[in-house]
């Protein structure tokens, strides 16, 4: 009986690969490179949009708003 469970073994490895799982791991390589690609683009656009502008530079728009009326009051008193 163990030379036979041998003989499965051997006879697997030395099998021509299955059409259907060849296909599918081709697709699985294609998605998760093309999923590799997205989030790497992601990351890139993340990194140039996250440049803030100084906080002088903010500093006469700031300036320039009205207070609200509670937020007024609260500071006079």
């Amino acid at each position: 009986m163990r030379a036979a469970g041998r003989q499965v073994v051997r006879d697997a490895r030395t099998a021509p690969p299955d059409p259907a799982l060849t296909e599918l791991r081709s697709a699985s390589q294609h998605l998760l490179a093309t999923r590799l690609q997205q989030l790497r683009e992601q990351t890139a656009d993340r990194t140039t949009q996250a440049v803030a502008a100084p906080w002088t530079d903010r500093l006469p728009e700031l300036a320039a708003r009205q207070l609200d009326a509670d937020a007024s009051g609260a500071m006079i008193a």
